[in-house]
């Protein structure tokens, strides 16, 4: 008789939870950028405009945050299906790090759209 038949529920359901955690973490970041970007327009190597340094630590927090959430989900993943490992690790490291260029961007394009 197989023992894993039962925890399947569970091991779909932990899977489906951090998947809904994940989309949130990666929409609380996206918002922080756009905040960020919103308070400081443009980008800046080094030294933090004064209180920019909140908004960076902020993003910091989320973006780890989003990574060890999808190195989670590829742990649960995996239990289910060996073809999807490292799926969630790859997409946070990438959209995660893409995020504040896409919030440049929109933000460009908002502030041209409306002066």
């Amino acid at each position: 008789m197989d023992n894993s038949s039962p925890k399947e529920p569970q091991v779909e359901a932990t899977l489906i939870l951090l998947k809904k955690i994940w989309v949130f973490f990666l929409v609380g970041l996206y918002a922080i950028c756009l905040y960020n970007e919103y308070l400081f327009p443009g980008s800046r190597e080094g030294e933090p405009l004064k209180g920019e340094d909140i908004l960076w630590k902020i993003e910091r927090v989320l973006f780890f945050g989003l990574m060890g959430l999808g190195l989670l989900t590829d742990i649960v993943q995996i239990r289910i299906d060996r073809s999807k490992a490292f799926l969630f690790l790859f997409t946070s490291l990438i959209l995660g790090g893409l995020c504040n260029l896409i919030a440049q961007g929109q933000m460009k394009v908002l502030r041209f759209i409306f002066g």
